[in-house]
């Protein structure tokens, strides 16, 4: 169910003539006080409410007022616990006047009546007589009116939300003649009328989800209820109660809460909360009462009627009980299909309701947006006496809404200083062509409608201020419809002026918040950030602007501004930008991201050579909340591409996927995403096939040819998938069995992966202790295997294997006890070199329990747990040599001193 605080209708001058345009929103100046409280109107409570001097509260106005005089609310403004208590009265010739504005689809044209702690009402009428209240909107009202004692009172086109109280609209002590007329009640609280009144009019409303009745009448003879639409009533639509005779109630369409709609609103109505008919009428009541002309649908488990205590579940059984409802019918209006206003609008298939309202019946003369009756083309007339009103609060007509456009005479935005004339336009949607027959364009500012024939009109503004415009589209059948309302902004005179602050938020994001005004609009606002982009309009967000830079340093930053009326002005500023020490590891050089796991959970650390710093340790955060817990993790795999970090982890035998950007901001395919952001941790999603793998033990990952490929070990076994990556959600080929098509026992108890050319190379500890490499030629579609411990030996018992990919050649390394050694396989000279002792080499062995490597450039950089500590050491095979092992977990490096156990890395240069 929508919430319907956005509502739109136009409003008429006059009780007694309300199909023509709306003159009362203008009368002459010298019946009309207004009441203006924007901060620019010079508004006084002790005033003489004109337009140089108006009131700034409804209540003062309401002290002063005489008959015959309006008091003129201006369109859009909140009066808060503004509660006006009227104690004066005007004549049946002379009525006080209380005008608001139009009933819009916008909840800021009309005037909002509003209570902050829901203590204050609206309107209290007290012993007076010959009022009109019309437009206005009460928002959070502790029983918005009470009208008592009084008599001749009209309460129209106003709308209520968030209501308080018993009542939006109480009706008591001795008041009679009080018409409610033309309102929407959007969960509002209905119209209760007290013992002591009589002969009141309650016609056509719009009562959309009341808690409780929507009118409720006690010892009040004389009611009159007509065409109004009673939406999803809690309790009794119409509850007619004690001695109450003499009613009338016709032409209404009342339906209860229906199963297809409690999705909107389930806890509205509870059973215990509901009442037991739609229409009930006490024994004290029936006398000389109507019910007829009605469409009623009940609850599935409930009555339509309940007449003198005795209920009928359906017209057909209360007709032939009473004589009453004769023409009534059952018709389950679906209101909430209807996404523009009017929202509870009859639909073509309602025909129930359309051209079947008894004409005699008391009312108003036309419905609630102001359309005369019309005949419906395409449905069979069966109202009496060639009637061809509908039943309801509204008139299904061929004209459905009306588009204001709004702009300057010389500029496309309807903004500017004083004088400011605009231009407006209206278009009308509507079904059966019928020619439209005029135009009523209110400006928002208190002038006078102008009411004309042509689709197009012009006004001038004289003073300041934010005025609400729309137009009352008419067509030849008197049907109307009217706009959502535009506006129009009329500013104090000045020039454009432009400044510029910015703020550093880390790692290399700038913010500029500007600051531009302009007694006219914007035509355009660009910044160039001086990193070699020119003019962007970049990513707003809470009227700043936010930039990343891809490198430290000073930069020129300006802002360039342009307004409708073709001034411009450009102002310049230098920022300086830093990095701190987890962006600058991403920044461009010789880089190393690393992955492991320690008694905190996963863990991610990085490096740059190049500058020559390391980040400290971050938790990995489970970001999308898909990944298992840490503990449940048995490997972990990285490669990086394109700068990218592709980061993978074997669990429970799913293989789970995240990326970290190593580059500069990027938009597109792959997401936005800043320097050093991770996106969300996703399951591992093949094309076809189970994406699980029973067994799954460890896994690899490598790049080639722009794909990235990951190599699984589940029950003994090799399998390999691969994914180009175009996108974060892109799906992965299916499982390949390497074993299967390279030849290599099954049994496998160790991997790793790489990729030279457009080959993948996969080395395979078998369970003789046996290194096997897989080829894998994507050029030619073929896979083959060779056995290198049969060929070159090794060390044994082999507990691990890593290795890495440079240039055309495969260096595998080997931990075995405790140590770690390397082969390498020479693809361009067609070798494999025999074993070297890196531990031996370097210092650090005989207590290594976890290894992994990484390249930049034409180095390897090995990573070695031992004691829970990682050390690191570099390879360089350009020079031949291996560095001494140095503790990275040490404070001032990485500075974790957490043991860790599982671990991973992948290199990039650039």
């Amino acid at each position: 169910m929508r919430l319907r605080l956005l509502v739109g209708l136009t409003v008429t001058a006059a009780t007694a003539v309300l199909g023509l345009p709306a003159p009362a929103l203008a009368a002459p100046a010298a019946t009309v006080l207004l009441v203006n409280n924007a901060d620019d109107s010079h508004c006084s409570d002790s005033g003489t409410g004109t337009v140089a001097e108006p009131y700034c509260t409804i209540s003062a106005a309401a002290a002063v007022v005489q008959p015959g005089q309006t008091v003129k609310v201006l369109d859009g403004r909140t009066y808060n616990n503004d509660e006006i208590r009227l104690t004066r009265s005007g004549t049946p010739e002379q009525p006080i006047t209380f005008l608001g504005a139009p009933l819009l689809d916008s909840e800021h044209f009309q005037p909002t009546l509003q209570s902050s702690d829901a203590t204050a009402g609206s309107f209290v009428l007290s012993g007076v007589h010959d009022v009109v209240i019309r437009g206005f909107h009460h928002v959070g009202r502790k029983n918005a009116f009470i009208i008592k004692d009084s008599s001749r009172i009209t309460v129209d086109q106003n709308q209520f939300s968030s209501s308080r109280g018993t009542a939006d609209i109480r009706i008591t002590g001795t008041s009679d003649h009080v018409t409610v007329s033309r309102n929407l009640l959007n969960y509002g609280i209905g119209v209760a009328l007290d013992a002591g009144t009589h002969d009141n009019l309650v016609t056509t409303n719009d009562f959309n989800r009341t808690p409780t009745s929507a009118v409720t009448a006690k010892d009040s003879p004389g009611l009159t209820l007509t065409n109004n639409t009673i939406a999803y009533s809690c309790q009794e639509s119409v509850l007619i109660d004690g001695a109450s005779p003499g009613a009338v109630v016709k032409n209404n369409v009342i339906t209860a809460d229906n199963p297809a709609r409690t999705q909107y609103d389930p806890a509205h109505c509870t059973a215990e909360r509901r009442g037991e008919a739609e229409i009930s009428v006490s024994a004290g009541s029936t006398t000389g009462t109507t019910v007829d002309y009605n469409t009623v649908h009940p609850w599935p488990d409930a009555a339509g009627y309940r007449w003198a205590g005795t209920a009928y579940p359906t017209a057909a059984a209360f007709k032939a009980a009473t004589g009453q409802g004769g023409h009534d019918a059952d018709l389950n209006v679906d209101l909430d299909q209807n996404t523009n206003w009017p929202f509870d609008r009859l639909a073509d298939s309602d025909v129930a309701a359309i051209d079947s309202a008894d004409p005699t019946a008391p009312g108003v003369g036309t419905d609630l947006v102001g359309s005369a009756p019309v005949d419906h083309p395409n449905v069979a007339n069966t109202a009496p006496a060639g009637g061809v009103r509908d039943r309801g609060a509204y008139e299904r007509t061929g004209l459905h809404y009306a588009v204001l456009s709004l702009t300057g005479a010389t500029t496309p935005s309807p903004v500017g200083p004083a004088p400011l004339t605009v231009r407006a336009t209206a278009t009308a949607m509507q079904d059966w062509q019928t020619p439209l027959t005029g135009y009523s364009f209110d400006f928002g500012d208190g002038s006078d409608p102008v009411v004309t024939t042509s689709p197009e009109a012009t006004h001038t503004y004289r003073t300041t201020g934010s005025y609400q415009a729309a137009v009352t589209v008419t067509d030849a059948n008197g049907a109307r419809t009217i706009s959502t309302t535009r506006r129009a902004g009329v500013t104090p005179p000045g020039q454009l002026a432009a400044d510029f602050t910015t703020t550093e938020n880390g790692g290399g994001q700038v913010v500029v918040t500007p600051t531009v005004s302009s007694p006219w609009a914007l035509a355009a606002q660009q910044e160039d950030f001086g990193d070699g982009d020119g003019f962007i309009n970049g990513q707003w967000g809470d009227g700043k602007l936010y930039h990343q830079y891809s490198l430290p340093g000073t930069y020129t930053v300006r802002l360039a501004v342009t307004d409708e009326a073709g001034h411009s002005l450009t102002v310049t500023k230098q920022v300086q930008v830093t990095f701190d020490t987890e962006h600058q590891v991403v920044l461009p050089g010789e880089r190393v991201q690393l992955l492991g796991r320690n008694t905190d959970g996963l863990f991610s650390t990085g490096a740059n050579y190049t500058r020559g710093l390391w980040a400290g340790v971050s938790q990995l955060v489970n970001v999308g909340g898909s990944l298992p817990p840490a503990d449940q993790v048995t490997s972990l795999a990285t490669a990086t591409g394109d700068n990218w970090l592709r980061a993978f982890a074997a669990a429970n035998g799913k293989v789970y996927t995240v990326d970290r950007n190593l580059g500069p901001t990027r938009p597109g395919g792959m997401g936005y995403a800043t320097p050093g952001a991770w996106t969300m941790w996703r399951d591992f999603a093949v094309t076809s096939g189970p994406a699980d793998l029973p067994g799954l033990t460890q896994i690899a990952a490598t790049r080639i040819n722009g794909k990235t490929h990951v190599v699984a070990l589940a029950g003994g076994r090799v399998y390999e998938s691969s994914n180009p990556q175009t996108s974060f959600y892109s799906a992965w080929s299916p499982w390949g069995d390497i074993t299967a098509a390279s030849g290599i026992p099954a049994g496998t108890t160790q991997i790793t992966a790489v990729g030279t050319g457009n080959s993948l190379h996969v080395a395979a500890l078998g369970p003789d202790g046996h290194i096997r490499v897989a080829d894998g030629n994507y050029d030619r579609g073929t896979w083959s295997a060779g056995d290198v411990t049969a060929v070159r030996g090794g060390p044994a018992p082999i507990t691990q294997l890593t290795g890495v990919g440079i240039g055309n050649q495969f260096h595998i390394v080997a931990l075995a006890g405790g140590n770690v050694h390397e082969i390498t396989g020479d693809y361009a000279a067609g070798y494999w070199t025999t074993w070297g002792n890196i531990s031996a080499a370097t210092g650090l062995g005989g207590a290594v329990t976890k290894v992994t490597a990484a390249t930049t450039g034409n180095n390897m950089r090995l990573f070695a747990v031992s004691a829970g500590h990682i050390h690191s050491t570099l390879g360089d095979y350009g020079k031949g040599y291996w560095t001494g092992w140095t503790d990275i977990t040490q404070p001032g490096i990485v500075g974790t001193t957490t043991p860790v156990d599982l671990l991973t890395a992948a290199g990039t240069t650039g």
